[in-house]
Formats: C-alpha cells, structure tokens, sequence
C-alpha cells in the first residue's frame, strides 16, 4: 500500500512504467516535451506581473499593511482563487469610462445568458471561423451556474452548454470562449472522424485552448466592442492608452490567477505523486503550497471542486495553451500597419491558419501545429505576447506600488471642464461663439461628457456620457470675453433699473388718479345732501 495514493486512486509505480520520472509522464500527457521545465521558465518571466497584481488587489482591499502578504481567497470572491474578475469594481483606476459605458450597455441589451452566446456567434462568424448551429441556442442550458460548462455526447455537432444568464462583462467573455469552443468541434467533425473526444479524456491540446481564448481576447477589442455597439470607435480615439488600461485590467484578472493555479496544482500532485510530501502532510500540504506559491490562503479541501483535480489530469495544457493564445493575439497584431486599424477585419481576411489548425484537430500532436499557426514567426511557446499586451497595466501597477511616482499621468490625460455660466430664470444669454474649423493639438483638447444617439435610434440608450471634443478658449479670449460679459450685465443691469422706475411711476400715477377720483365723488355726494 505504500506506493499507493488514495487521494487519486494511481500507484505511482504503474503510472511511471516506461517513463524515467513522474514528471515525464506528464510532459506526455501534455504531448509537450519538457512542459513542466518549459511552464517554469515561463512563469518566472509573468510572476512579476502576477505578484504586481497581487499587491495592488491587497493595496486597494486592505491598504499598505497587507501588501506582500498572502491575502485570504474569500477576499478575492473566487472558490479556489483562480478567478479575480469579480473585483473589477473595487479596482477600476481614476479614468475607467470604457468599463462604465460597456457596463451599461450589457445591462441595458440584457446581454446574459443566450444573448450573450448568440452576440458571440456574431463575432465568430464576422471572423469568418465558422457558425455555430442553432440548436445549441435552444436545447442548452441558460439559466444555471457559471463559468459555462460543455456537455458533448460523442456525437457530431451534438454539444450542450449549461451557463447561467447573469449579466457582467466576465460572462461576456466567457461566453465567446465557450462559443468557439463548440465551433472548434463542430470543424474538427466536418474533416474528421477521430474520437476526439475519448483522446481528449486523457490529453488537452494546448492549440484547442489557444483558439478560442484567442476569440475570447477580441471580445473587447475596439472594432469588436463597436460592432456589438457597446463602445464607440470614435469614443475610443480620445485618451486611448487609459481606456487599454483598464481593458487589460479587466482580463488580467481573468488570465494571471488561472495561468499560476494551473501550475501550481501541477507541482503540486507532482510532488504528491514522487512522494516528496509525506503521506500524513498531504492534506494540509496543498493549502501550505498554495499560500507559498499564489499568496492565497485556501481550505486543504478545495480542489475537490475543479474536475481536473479530481480526475488527476494535467492542466499544463491549458497552462500552454493560456501562453499560446496571446502569441496568437501579437502575431496578427504585428501585421497591421496601424494600430487603429481594424484587427476583426484583418484576422477575418486573414484567417487560414486559424481553419487549418481547427480542421486537424486532434489528428497531430500540437507543438507540430504551432509554428504555421503564428506565421512561422515563432516556433515554440514564448511568455512575451502575454508581457507585451499588458505593457499598459504593467506601467500602470509600477506607478500604483511606488510611493514616490505618480499615480495618475495627469499631463496626458484632460479632466473635464464645466465652466459655463449659470443663467437665472428669463435670463438672456450671451451668444454662443462660432465654432472653430479646425482643432488644435491632441494636449489642447478638452473631453466634455455628452450622451449622443445612435445611429440607429434617437432614444438616449445609457447613462454614461460620450466624449466630446471641444476647442478650448485661449488665455486672451477669456479674458475678453469676459470683459464682454460684464459689459453685458452692466447694460442689463441698468435697462432693468430704468424698467422698474418706470413702472414705480405708472403705479404712483394710477393711485394719484384714483385718489383724485375718489375726492370728486365725496365733493358730489356733499353739494347733493345740501341741496338736499
């Protein structure tokens, strides 16, 4: 019985014939050699990151006392810690009108749910990466819990989801993940006839979680967020680095809590299953590791939750296939000209090494697959695409950390400015100055908020104002127009003086009158009565 683990049912000996170490048995299941060295690596080029991450979240919760701590997981709403987007609000920075307005938006489309899932279809199918059939949208489950779940019956095109319909922007993007998941299948079974879903019970393709995490990151890009009608393009052109910065935000806590628990349960049943954990500490070891590796303090029981826990499987590749998803994002990133230029459009014209990667499906092991996927830019797993997308946040966290720098880069960044007159009841105001033709310099502007209509209706569709650009006054042109101003209220100042005289005269006037009236008609009533 030593070499047995009740904890997940294998004995280590028989796990390990034909492989040299623990390890290398599950750098095979992984179909990667050298996974677990090459997830290491990795990891240590996005833990200072994650560790930035990390004390802001402790930062903005529980002040600078608890920062470099461990932090408890109830505090980041999460069962097992692996989930941080539920604090996006204690956590948005000063400038974070993109997550107000695309909030609003979801809440007032009711953008949960099957709706959430049939606005991604769109997405996916204006990629021109497939649609998904409809009878997804009918027979599967809506009003459950999430993150989604697939249910596949081994059957072609037969794939269920069970998701809940709460409204929030992790569902959304959950929902374009868990979409292009199905398509993903659906591909494979339109050039395929392997069981790839009996392969998949014992290995996870690092490619298959690549893609459709890959979809899941153009859920909030510019062009898509626009084609969903949840934030204007032109809205995204003013103080564009600040409206990244907090999308970025948005997916890091999404992403960095997934990509460390994801290693760090593989270390750890590796360990568990070498047995360099004493079998009377493996209850309370993975609590201890955890609180080591992640900075979270969890129950010595949670895991028991999460499938692949249970069942004993790898996450490394998810782990790669979390890496490989930014990789993808950065290589057909690099091929535009422009960063304003639309990236939906590029990868829909462009997506050939998306198809042919989903129509092999799990037919050829998917290290073999990812250089044609990356445009032979790159040949194996590298951690810069993901460093280099969150260049924004990273700066950002430095400047939050440093007691010494700056929090807000308010040179780059125009408040704005209310300073228009105040106009009492029947008041007169001043006419309104012309319009300019052209508008300075990009530091000259100023951001009024404004709600405007869309094209498509006149009703005011949310709360959060758009931005407006308008042309600021100069110094001498305040100064003479207020010059003017108070020329003006001096005029009107007077005309009301002279108004309110002459009133006072008319009244003075009309009393006189009556007065003098009324002492002629007591003179005839007296000559009467002594006639009389």
């Amino acid at each position: 019985m030593a070499d047995y683990n009740p904890l997940f049912g294998l004995r280590r000996r028989k796990m390990a014939a034909g492989y040299h170490s623990v390890e290398e048995y599950w750098d095979n299941l992984g179909e990667y050699e050298g996974a677990i060295l090459k997830a290491r690596e990795i990891w240590e080029n996005v833990k200072p990151l994650y560790t930035k991450l990390h004390k802001y979240i402790a930062l903005r919760l529980k002040g600078s006392e608890a920062v470099g701590k461990s932090l408890p997981v109830h505090l980041f709403k999460s069962l097992t810690g692996n989930d941080w987007s539920n604090l996006i609000e204690n956590l948005l920075p000063k400038h974070a009108g993109i997550y107000q307005k695309i909030h609003a938006n979801l809440q007032l489309k009711d953008l949960g749910g099957v709706r959430a899932f049939k606005q991604a279809a769109k997405l996916i199918k204006a990629l021109n990466l497939g649609e998904a059939n409809e009878s997804i949208f009918i027979e599967s489950v809506f009003n459950s819990t999430c993150p989604p779940t697939l249910i596949d019956w081994c059957k072609p095109n037969n794939v269920k989801v069970i998701t809940c319909k709460d409204v929030s922007i992790a569902n959304y993007i959950e929902a374009h993940e868990a979409v292009m998941k199905i398509v993903y299948k659906q591909t494979i079974n339109l050039h395929s006839n392997n069981t790839y879903i009996l392969r998949e019970a014992s290995r996870y393709s690092a490619i298959y979680e690549a893609i459709p995490g890959f979809v899941s990151l153009l859920s909030l890009n510019p062009y898509a967020l626009n084609r969903a009608e949840l934030f204007p393009l032109e809205m995204f052109n003013y103080n564009p680095n600040y409206h990244r910065l907090v999308l970025q935000l948005i997916m890091a806590l999404k992403d960095l809590p997934k990509l460390n628990f994801y290693l760090a349960a593989d270390e750890w049943r590796i360990k568990v299953l070498m047995g360099t954990i004493p079998y009377a500490k493996i209850p309370s070891s993975w609590s201890e590791f955890r609180k080591n590796f992640s900075f979270i303090e969890t129950s010595n029981v949670d895991f028991l939750g999460d499938p692949y826990m249970v069942f004993n499987k790898p996450f490394i590749g998810k782990f790669m296939g979390l890496i490989l998803k930014y990789q993808i994002y950065q290589s057909f990133a690099e091929e535009m000209m422009s960063d304003n230029s639309d990236l939906v459009e590029h990868i829909a014209e462009n997506n050939y090494r998306l198809v042919d990667a989903m129509m092999q499906g799990f037919g050829s092991p998917w290290p073999d697959m990812v250089s044609d996927l990356l445009a032979k830019r790159e040949y194996g797993l590298e951690y810069t695409g993901l460093t280099d997308y969150y260049k924004f946040l990273d700066e950002y966290l430095d400047n939050q950390l440093d007691p010494g720098a700056e929090n807000e880069n308010s040179d780059d960044y125009v408040e704005p400015i209310v300073d228009e007159p105040i106009l009492e009841e029947n008041e007169i105001p001043d006419s309104a100055p012309e319009p300019r033709e052209k508008i300075d310099t990009h530091k000259e502007y100023i951001i009024d908020l404004s709600e405007k209509t869309s094209s498509e209706s006149t009703v005011e569709t949310t709360t959060v104002g758009a931005l407006e650009v308008k042309n600021p006054v100069a110094s001498g042109d305040q100064k003479e127009e207020t010059n003017t101003k108070e020329a003006s209220y001096n005029t009107y100042w007077w005309i009301g003086i002279a108004v309110a005289l002459a009133v006072i005269v008319i009244l003075i006037a009309i009393i006189a009158r009556k007065r003098h009236n009324h002492r002629k008609q007591l003179e005839k009533e007296r000559r009467d009565n002594s006639r009389a």
